[in-house]
């Protein structure tokens, strides 16, 4: 199928079809052309910008070549929170830190992620570091998130046949379609989704995406800066959020800022990525054990509690944002988030 439209993508900038988007990702998974070949397609897609129906059809052949997790928790969403990467500001792991927070008000979290590509210390390379064993099967996969709400879903564990593409995607070194569709194939059945883009044009895009794969919930977001400038691919507290909500299936976009919070706007040296791992590690711990000492302190818990709040508001858990960060800070407070983290620990090493 690639050699068959690729000339007219790059002559006619022509959108491919569900259906080609989707045969086409089997052919690249099925490693029918060579390196040149998918190259220039991948490369062609980017120039004249991948569709809703490319990115679903792509995305939706990886899930199916995906080792299948055939859990749903009964009348629960299932939250996927994640970010793209490749955004211009690097905050330290937020996602990481809100999903421990929110799974222990009761959102049941199906993370699904790799090492870090584009930040200093993605959410695979921190929950490791913190002790959770990220190479689950799908059946212990189950038993984490019954028992205590959360499990990691290592990405090259359950995306082994589209392993020679991602060897690919790295050699190329520039950004493509692959940098959309790591964050929303997850082979969970995912109904709820928090999701961080690296470009705000691409939010309701990505939104579209989702609700055409199954979403039902959720948050897509891109976070911009104080000057306006577009910045992180998470809800931000420096400055404005581009939102596109979801709500049984409908999409409706608009801005957020953390007043929305019931915060105040934050600087943005308080909460970039520090240098090292072990630096990492002490901010995620600091926010666990409600350490707020230093206004840097401050930054860090706001952005955690907002992005917390987020996932508890797409399980439907609260019913606003100000709501969520509300719970948020009383599971901190109370040890409750420490304990979780402990909990995620123990069910993902079989304990």
């Amino acid at each position: 199928m690639i050699s068959e439209v690729l000339d007219d993508i790059i002559d006619n900038q022509k959108n491919l079809t569900y259906n080609e988007a989707y045969t086409c990702m089997n052919d690249l998974i099925e490693g029918k052309y060579p390196d040149s070949i998918v190259s220039s397609f991948l490369t062609a897609l980017r120039m004249k910008k991948e569709t809703i129906d490319e990115i679903t059809g792509f995305t939706q052949s990886m899930k199916d070549h995906a080792t299948q997790i055939d859990y749903e928790p009964e009348d629960e969403y299932l939250v996927e929170s994640c970010g793209t990467g490749g955004d211009l500001f690097k905050t330290f792991n937020v996602s990481t830190v809100a999903s421990i927070i929110a799974s222990a008000g009761g959102a049941k979290i199906s993370k699904h992620g790799n090492r870090s590509v584009s930040s200093k210390f993605g959410g695979a390379d921190a929950l490791e570091a913190l002790g959770v064993n990220i190479e689950l099967t799908p059946e212990e996969v189950e038993n984490s998130i019954e028992n205590c709400n959360f499990a990691f879903i290592f990405a090259p564990v359950y995306h082994e046949a589209t392993k020679n593409v991602m060897m690919l995607r790295r050699e190329l070194k520039i950004r493509t379609i692959f940098n959309l569709l790591g964050p929303i194939s997850c082979p969970s059945k995912i109904t709820a989704r928090v999701t961080g883009l690296y470009d705000p044009e691409l939010v309701e895009t990505i939104a579209e995406v989702a609700v055409n794969l199954g979403v039902k919930r959720g948050m897509i977001v891109h976070g911009f800066d104080k000057e306006g400038n577009p910045a992180m691919d998470e809800v931000s507290n420096i400055g404005k959020t581009k939102v596109a909500f979801i709500n049984d299936g409908n999409i409706s976009v608009r801005y957020i800022t953390p007043e929305d919070f019931n915060l105040e706007y934050s600087d943005a040296n308080d909460i970039v990525a520090p240098d090292t791992q072990d630096e990492h590690l002490k901010i995620i711990y600091n926010i666990l054990n409600n350490v707020v000492e230093t206004k840097a302190d401050k930054a860090r818990m706001d952005l955690a509690l907002m992005n917390s709040a987020c996932i508890l508001y797409a399980a439907n858990k609260v019913d606003t944002l100000a709501e969520g960060v509300d719970l948020s800070r009383e599971l901190i407070e109370s040890g409750a988030s420490l304990k979780q983290l402990d909990n995620i620990i123990k069910y993902s090493n079989n304990h």
